[in-house]
């Protein structure tokens, strides 16, 4: 006997990953002075459904495995589950209320530093109100829970309210955004910012010419936290400030242009890694093979970043970098690309400089009436130290992504 189905096709979606290999600190955030290198297996896993038009939920797994070559008080595994969904209240052809929930629990243990140890709860609804083609308002409000483990005295109850909203204007050819967050912790701690504040602005227009086809500009103003980053293993508050602005320009139907301006400055209130700095990248677009079952294009970009230490001046440093990728892609098929990366560091200490060169290749391919896709990225890095001994480092990731 046949059930019935009340789902249409491709409701359900399984993904996930796995990677191992080396890796160093820059790749995740140059500008913190840290270059520590490690190595790492992470492993991920995440369902989504969608019932109805109405409703959808995921659940999802993340394992981060880090063990530092020479710094063990960083050695850590982080273990990380994440729910989600959202109803809509509303559902007409022109305005929409939707009711968003986030959960999220996390634990962080440190082989040789017990003391650093937490774990995180955190609890997050949220209602957006949407009219078509004309704005948005949401608005967010939720608990975050730091439990230390080793140290009670470095407990952290957060309350956080955020809104955000959006519009636009001239027949969509202008977009003006923003977003404003407030997070009060309910005991002040050393080295710790009670009350937080984050602000962000953000403005995009669409021009009716191939010169200058697109701009945009973002702000960022507030306090932070490094543990709002996955990524960080240090545990440090901080204020920051950064400003973006990206043009894009489509001079053919094959040549596309880019450049993009970013300064930015972060404030310890502990550690000595307060700096500034920007960044200058011009990028290139040409499609050599623009059909409709197959692409072929390369990207190449040029980049020039500037970055400056308060404390540690001797950690100042200039940096070019060129990047060269092709990417061809058999539609509804498969797909590879690979790519050329070298960075050029120049230090305030000239012992520190230092080149480094990137290899990457990817390839992605659809089976089974493409409802199943799987992607290989493999990596290499070599370091050339003006002073230190040369180092290489070699990742992989496979990932899947299973439609039903």
């Amino acid at each position: 006997m046949l059930l019935p189905s009340f789902c249409s096709a491709a409701d359900h979606t399984l993904s996930g990953y796995v990677e191992a290999g080396d890796r160093s600190q820059a790749e995740d955030f140059e500008e913190e002075e840290s270059d520590q290198e490690y190595r790492f297996q992470n492993y991920h896993l995440k369902f989504t459904h969608k019932p109805s038009g109405l409703l959808s939920y995921e659940v999802s797994s993340f394992i981060y495995d880090r063990d530092y070559r020479s710094r063990d008080s960083l050695d850590n595994i982080s273990r990380i589950f994440k729910a989600g969904g959202s109803y809509y209240l509303k559902k007409l052809k022109n305005n929409s209320l939707k009711l968003s929930l986030k959960l999220k629990y996390k634990e962080k243990r440190y082989r040789d530093s017990p003391s650093k140890e937490y774990d995180q709860v955190m609890f997050a609804p949220k209602l957006t109100y949407t009219e078509k083609d004309s704005h948005a308002i949401d608005l967010a409000a939720g608990v975050n829970n730091y439990d230390y483990t080793g140290d009670g005295t470095k407990d952290q109850l957060r309350f956080f309210s955020r809104l955000g909203a959006k519009k636009y204007l001239l027949e969509k050819r202008l977009l003006l955004a923003s977003s404003y967050k407030f997070e009060a912790t309910t005991r002040k701690s050393d080295g710790r910012q009670k009350n937080k504040n984050d602000l962000m602005l953000r403005l995009e227009y669409l021009f009716k010419n191939r010169l200058i086809h697109k701009i945009a500009a973002r702000a960022e103003l507030g306090q932070r936290d490094t543990k709002d980053d996955d990524a960080r293993d240090e545990d440090f508050d901080y204020k920051h400030r950064r400003f973006h602005l990206r043009t894009e320009s489509r001079l053919t139907e094959k040549i596309q242009t880019g450049l993009k301006f970013q300064y930015f400055k972060k404030d310890y209130l502990t550690a000595d890694l307060d700096h500034s700095g920007f960044y200058v990248l011009g990028r290139l677009k040409y499609i050599m093979i623009p059909d409709a079952d197959k692409t072929l294009y390369f990207n190449s970009y040029f980049e020039r970043k500037d970055v400056h230490y308060s404390v540690k001046q001797a950690s100042d440093y200039i940096k070019y970098s060129l990047l060269i990728k092709a990417v061809y892609n058999r539609k509804k098929n498969w797909k590879t690309s690979a790519s050329l990366h070298g960075s050029f560091y120049d230090y305030e200490d000239k012992d520190r400089n230092r080149n480094r060169y990137y290899a990457r290749y990817l390839f992605e391919k659809l089976l089974f009436q493409r409802v199943l896709r799987l992607t290989l990225n493999l990596k290499y890095k070599y370091t050339d130290n003006k002073q230190a001994a040369d180092t290489e480092e070699q990742a992989a990731r496979l990932a899947f992504r299973y439609n039903f």
